[in-house]
């Protein structure tokens, strides 16, 4: 049954009228703006079918085996367009403007390379350029003492044949390649047996699929191939707490050592930090990653520790899905030299849940490096229980604002009503204001008996003499959701009508 390509199509139709009139007049003719306008009202059916993928061909865009617009003439000339400049794969990811359709006009017109930040949500996929696999598409060649059909013989000859140039000598090495239409690439069949494995019921079934990705493991190496690697660590990794069959578990451990290499789990590591990788490709490399968490943490810390603060988010994914596999290579780090990369191992041991991260973590709030302190706190407060509690407290008095306020959401993770004491008392010595804050947040969160009166005291504005400020009373307005009792709510009406915008959008917020 043929694909329903008629949303697509209508997009398709405004993306090619825009093309064609941007190589006319420049972005700010009302021609464009309408023609962009008119994308924008397609943009909603493509995000409506999550993230599409067209091919690029020399004569046009293909999706799901579907040649798109054929006839259309502009979509044909960017289609060309693009694949001249190498561009095999255009992926539109929701949330796309039309500003980044713009952007992917000047790549096609080599204005900008197919990398640039301009693209946002759409990705452009290059192909690899080399002679090789032309070469598996053409019958070899014969050459100087080279016969062209693998396995026959060079007849006798009365004379040394003559040496090959090095031209020839590249042809020998190339007619080895030859194209065999009965063989699929390593890479579709590993997919073909992913699915297999996904959908099977039986043990057998499942063993079955298992040694097929095993027999594939070296081919799929040798292409560097990440993403098709990656699917297949993430399945496995999925089966194999299910696994009871002693001959599958041997299978599936087998499986994971041919695919273990390391060059290889170094690049899954560096995909992770780079900031336009599609979810599905994210999801696999943070599940393979984290399977492989033995061989990939020391490699993770150093990614995590290089990598902006904005794109560390898969390092934590990874610790989280690697849990208890993860706390013997962080624990090894513990020691080392470098406080950063210490304090990045301090961070992920609270992020694996694991039980026995809170008695490795209480001996780094201690560390002679506030950074040490900081992640050692912030890894209690992600391991949480009340356990955490009473070993976070002395860093309520430590020199650093950081730490103090670090340790301030670590005492309210641990969940004691009977810390609020401690944290009350705290407040009154406290200077910095952002650590008042942090307090305030924290006695609102373990919802003692007095915390409403501490609160109320702090969301007033105070007088002439000691005002207190907005971020001071805005904190205390936040606190103010986690008690339930009808005077919280009554003071968080009032306060929703306060002047200070901040006091006003805490309380709106807390309202909700």
């Amino acid at each position: 049954m043929a694909l329903d390509t008629a949303g697509v199509d209508r997009a398709l139709g405004a993306i090619g009228t825009t093309f064609r009139l941007t190589r006319l007049y420049p972005p700010s003719h009302p021609a464009v703006a309408e023609a962009l306008r008119q994308i924008a009202e397609t943009l909603p059916t493509l995000a409506a079918l999550g993230t599409v993928e067209w091919k690029v061909g020399v004569t046009g865009l293909h999706w799901q085996g579907q040649h798109l617009l054929p006839r259309n003439t502009q979509i044909a000339e960017l289609a060309g367009l693009l694949y001249a400049r190498g561009v095999r794969a255009v992926t539109l990811n929701p949330g796309m403007i039309p500003d980044q359709v713009l952007a992917l006009f000047r790549v096609a017109l080599g204005s900008i390379p197919p990398d640039d930040a301009t693209l946002g949500r759409v990705t452009l996929s290059l192909g690899r350029r080399s002679a090789v696999p032309l070469e598996r598409l053409r019958t070899p060649t014969p050459v100087h003492g080279v016969p062209a059909v693998p396995g026959a013989t060079r007849p006798a000859a009365t004379a040394p044949p003559p040496v090959a140039s090095v031209p020839e000598a590249a042809a020998a090495t190339r007619s080895s390649h030859v194209f065999r239409p009965d063989v699929l690439p390593p890479d579709v069949e590993a997919h073909r047996a992913i699915g297999v494995l996904k959908a099977a019921a039986t043990p057998e079934e499942q063993r079955a699929a298992v040694q097929t990705l095993n027999a594939l493991a070296p081919g799929l190496l040798e292409r560097r191939d990440v993403t098709t690697v990656a699917e297949a660590i993430a399945t496995l990794d999925r089966l194999l707490p299910n696994a009871t069959d002693p001959a599958l578990v041997e299978a599936i451990d087998q499986v994971a050592v041919a695919l273990s290499d390391r060059a290889l789990v170094e690049r899954m590591v560096q995909r992770l930090g780079e900031s336009r990788v599609p979810p599905e490709e994210r999801e696999a490399l943070v599940a393979a990653v984290g399977a492989l968490a033995g061989l990939s943490l020391t490699l993770v810390l150093d990614a995590f520790v290089g990598t902006p603060l904005d794109r560390r988010a898969p390092y934590r994914a990874v610790v989280r899905r690697a849990a208890d596999r993860a706390v013997e290579p962080l624990q090894g780090r513990l020691a080392d030299k470098d406080p950063h990369l210490v304090a990045a191992a301090a961070e992920f041991l609270g992020l694996t849940g694991s039980p026995q991260a809170v008695p490795l973590l209480v001996p780094l709030t201690h560390h002679r490096s506030e950074f040490v302190r900081e992640a050692a706190l912030i890894g209690l407060a992600e391991a949480g229980g009340r356990e955490v509690s009473r070993p976070a407290m002395p860093a309520l008095k430590d020199e650093s604002v950081a730490v103090r306020m670090a340790a301030a959401r670590a005492v309210a993770a641990g969940g004691d009503p009977a810390s609020s004491t401690v944290l009350i008392r705290r407040l009154d010595q406290e200077p910095d204001e952002g650590v008042q804050a942090e307090l305030l947040r924290a006695i609102g969160r373990l919802g003692a008996k007095e915390a409403l009166e501490v609160l109320a005291r702090h969301a007033e504005p105070g007088g002439r003499v000691n005002r207190r400020s907005p971020t001071v009373r805005a904190a205390a307005v936040e606190a103010l959701r986690h008690i339930a009792r009808p005077e919280a709510r009554g003071l968080l009406e009032l306060y929703s009508k306060d002047k200070e915008p901040a006091v006003r959008k805490a309380a709106e917020a807390a309202l909700k």
